[in-house]
């Protein structure tokens, strides 16, 4: 390795029974041309990285003149190594050099980068041949794309790397990269066994453009059931907004169907338990949409009345925030059902040790609950919630009116010891309610 006048250049050694020829030199990586902005200066074998440094421009107040101030860069050097091994057809040497290299810094990258590129260029050879006379490949010969995924497939990070390599190119092309990486949905199954949600629903994409709108909705109402279990609610908000898009899949032909479909309208769909359907739609294709958006809302509805009946109300916003999920007009219908508060002092005992009310955040979303407790106007909810928030003047605005809900609200807090903090809350509402019902007796 030396530094000429303009780049830094590599020498690959090689074997004397194997030596170079003329073609191998013109098929060295273009990646191994350092920035030509920046200077190199040596290689770090410990972690994989020429090391350069680069100039940039800076003004001072105290001088009129621009300063010049150094600024160190480093550019990877592992996945150009990787793939002239794989070049060479050597590729127990490659391996042996990425598993010495596997704890290095940005080893996940250099991977990703590696098939990127090789990806790359055999969509460029693909695109330059298809109107040549494609030369026939042997029997049981495998091309750099089928080494290279070879090779990244002996390490944890595959799934990932992959995945990650299909978002960066265009979907017109994935069946190629997952003719050798291996069949979507094959690797969609790995990491949902694996639990690795987040990149499981990377998959969903390519499975839906390669298997087709009803393999992907399979897939993704599974990792959708998946992440709730885990409580991972932006990424089942995510997925949820997948499946209704998808959705439109089955939509048959009509006069309107270029129309976009707004997100309330999509809700509407969504979380509603009934609505009008239209004479026309009457096909298969449309029974096939409405029994796809009937599961995405049993699966939400579902895990909402788990979280409403044990009480695990911090989770229950994070769901609702995450996903979207018409809470009011699921208290509407639940209110006799899972939103059911048995008992007013087992309700408030629980309640108040489940959402930890000295945390912000737990006041936090106990006001976003009174809000939609409010809208609904579920009384067993607010009197627990705004007491729990200390929220006298909702609780007046009950009491004021109900005067045997007072009573028993009053009786309940002060007859058990657990609730004696909130001693001063009823003196507070007992003394204004009793002054506004002076001027009526007078």
């Amino acid at each position: 390795m030396f530094i000429g006048s303009l780049l830094l250049q590599v020498w690959y050694p090689s074997s004397g029974a194997d030596p170079f020829k003329q073609e191998d030199f013109l098929q060295l990586d273009p990646e191994l041309e350092f920035d030509r902005e920046v200077y190199p200066l040596g290689l770090l074998p410990n972690v994989g990285v020429v090391v350069g440094v680069s100039q940039r421009m800076s003004f001072s107040a105290c001088t009129e003149f621009p300063c010049f101030e150094p600024s160190p860069q480093a550019q990877t050097i592992l996945h150009c190594l990787l793939r002239h091994l794989l070049q060479r057809n050597k590729s127990e040497e490659a391996l042996r050099l990425a598993h010495l290299s596997a704890e290095k810094p940005h080893f996940s990258h250099c991977l990703e980068w590696l098939l990127f590129t090789v990806f790359d260029a055999e969509i460029s050879r693909k695109h330059l041949n298809k109107n040549q006379l494609s030369v026939p490949r042997h029997v049981g010969s495998h091309s750099l794309l089928d080494k290279t995924c070879d090779l990244i497939r002996n390490f944890p990070e595959y799934l990932d790397v992959v995945v990650s390599v299909a978002r960066k190119t265009d979907g017109r092309h994935w069946a190629d990269l997952f003719t050798a990486a291996g069949r979507s949905t094959e690797l969609f199954e790995e990491c949902f066994q694996r639990r690795w949600y987040r990149t499981a629903a990377c998959y969903i994409l390519v499975i839906a453009k390669l298997e087709g709108p009803a393999v992907s909705q399979y897939c993704a109402l599974r990792l959708l059931q998946a992440t709730l279990d885990e409580s991972l609610y932006e990424l089942a908000g995510e997925l949820v907004r997948f499946l209704l898009r998808s959705g439109k899949d089955y939509e048959p032909t009509s006069p309107d169907s270029d129309k976009p479909s707004s997100p309330r309208f999509l809700g509407y769909f969504l979380f509603r338990s009934s609505y009008k359907k239209s004479s026309l739609d009457k096909s298969t294709s449309y029974k096939e949409q409405n029994a796809h958006i009937a599961s995405v809302k049993n699966i939400l509805e579902s895990h909402a009345s788990y979280l409403m009946s044990g009480k695990e109300l911090s989770k229950l916003v994070a769901f609702v925030k995450g996903t979207q999920f018409d809470l009011v007009e699921y208290l509407q219908r639940e209110r006799y059902g899972s939103a059911r508060l048995e008992n007013f002092a087992s309700g408030l005992e629980l309640i108040g040790q489940k959402l930890q009310m000295g945390t912000l955040q737990s006041r936090l979303d106990a006001e976003f609950l009174l809000a939609h407790m409010c809208s609904v106007k579920f009384k067993e909810w607010i009197v627990v919630l705004a007491t729990l928030l200390r929220r006298s003047e909702v609780l007046f605005d009950l009491f004021e009116h109900d005067a045997r809900l007072w009573k028993a609200y009053s009786i309940t807090l002060q007859s058990h010891p657990t609730f004696a903090e909130y001693n001063d809350l009823v003196q507070a509402l007992e003394e204004r309610l009793s002054s506004s019902s002076n001027p009526e007796r007078i």
